[in-house]
């Protein structure tokens, strides 16, 4: 009885190692056209650079100091994130609470369009 269950698991143990083996195999396959794929996007980004300079130079400069911008500002917003300085203003007064309670009643949207569209 014990020998049927060592030849069942070890079967088992066997079919599940070929399955792993399959799905490395997939998965390899896949990463190797992914990077392929980015490789191929890569020099196709860098030839539209190197038109683009050859092209427009003035261009390539303001793309270049934007991108700067952005990322100089992307740190800035974590910094700034980090020590909580940007902050929700948290004491709304009675009248914006009021106006949001009210623009949020059913026909309150339409019935002000519709005063609004009387006048002109």
């Amino acid at each position: 009885m014990s020998m049927n269950l060592d030849e069942a698991s070890l079967e088992t143990v066997q079919q599940r190692l070929l399955e792993e083996l399959e799905a490395q195999q997939r998965l390899q396959s896949e990463l190797s056209a992914a990077l392929e794929s980015e490789r191929s996007l890569r020099l196709e980004n860098d030839l539209l650079w190197a038109y683009l300079q050859r092209k427009y130079p003035n261009r390539v400069k303001d793309a270049q100091q934007l991108l700067q911008r952005m990322a100089e500002g992307s740190d800035l917003t974590v910094e700034l994130q980090k020590q909580g300085e940007i902050q929700a203003p948290k004491n709304r007064t009675l009248r914006k609470r009021v106006r949001g309670a009210l623009g949020k009643l059913p026909g309150v949207h339409r019935a002000y369009h519709g005063l609004k569209n009387l006048g002109k």
